[in-house]
């Protein structure tokens, strides 16, 4: 990489794996002897807390201490600390949408990337849940999908290796079904099925998962579900309930006569849901909770 910013982007819902990518990323740029500042962003933080932290992060790397009040800036701190060593810099700013004003951060790395193409030796790599308003001449987006049939069938493989026990074709379809694909979901329930197993038990079956899924909710709300229901609005919930309730997805405007609100405020709640990650679209105003194991979670809260 010489003289070659640019911008990746990396967009998936929760549990996609943006995060375990990111790092992967940064694991392969560090060992190829890059400078890869890498943080995540906390609800709520601005641009300029954003920027601190990388500056932050390259200070305890080993670098000199470095300040940046904008991109540009921290563009030339970043070169400044790599300069000489012929490797250049890729920087990570992982769930970079819930910046406050995150379209605006996000615009103004895009456009700083393209502005310094073929001048610097830096690029940048954040993730994001939502979508993000870029346009191809200023990044390129790699959007994280759900697991099919055969990656889940590969991934089952190479977790459980040569065995016993074997994931049984059954019960790897019910849980890829229940999980809507998603890679943390379907990792978590397989391991909450595993570690409930006895020593002797030399097959996973469907019996198995059905009879443990009191406790795979259980764990499955403690260590995720709990949390981002709690911290979803009084209003979105009581769409996301609308929604869990119709395994096969709704339209926007059934939900409001459903719940008898406006279409308008509907709408608009609709799209914090799809922001969030906790629904996901199916068709033109058509959308349903990304897991059923989510929905059921849902509907149990009452």
């Amino acid at each position: 990489m010489s003289k070659q910013t640019g911008l990746l982007a990396v967009v998936g819902g929760p549990g996609a794996g943006k995060t375990a990518l990111l790092r992967h990323f940064r694991h392969s740029a560090e060992k190829a002897g890059m400078l890869a500042p890498y943080v995540k962003v906390e609800k709520g933080e601005g641009l300029l807390e954003v920027l601190d932290k990388l500056c932050q992060e390259m200070t305890a790397e080993g670098g000199k201490k470095a300040a940046a009040d904008s991109v540009e800036k921290l563009l030339l701190a970043v070169e400044k600390a790599q300069a000489g060593t012929g490797f250049g810099a890729i920087i990570f700013i992982d769930d970079i949408d819930n910046m406050k004003k995150a379209d605006e951060a996000v615009s103004a790395i895009g456009a700083a990337a393209k502005a310094a193409w073929g001048k610097r030796s830096v690029s940048f790599v954040i993730s994001s849940t939502s979508e993000l308003k870029l346009g191809p001449e200023m990044a390129t987006i790699m959007v994280l999908r759900p697991f099919n049939d055969q990656e889940a069938r590969e991934f089952m493989e190479k977790a459980l290796k040569k065995g016993p026990p074997k994931m049984g074709e059954e019960c790897l379809a019910s849980i890829l079904e229940d999980s809507g694909g998603n890679p943390r979901l379907l990792k978590s329930v397989s391991k909450h099925i595993y570690d409930k197993l006895k020593d002797t038990e030399k097959v996973i079956t469907k019996g198995h998962y059905l009879g443990y899924m009191p406790y795979i909710m259980s764990m499955l709300s403690r260590e995720w579900f709990g949390a981002m229901y709690q911290e979803t609005p009084a209003a979105e919930r009581v769409i996301l309930k609308a929604m869990a309730s119709a395994g096969d997805g709704m339209h926007v405007s059934d939900i409001a006569k459903k719940i008898g609100k406006p279409l308008g405020p509907v709408t608009a709640l609709t799209k914090r849901l799809l922001d969030s990650g906790q629904i996901v679209r199916m068709d033109r105003g058509k959308y349903k909770v990304f897991a059923r194991i989510y929905a059921r979670y849902v509907m149990q809260r009452g």
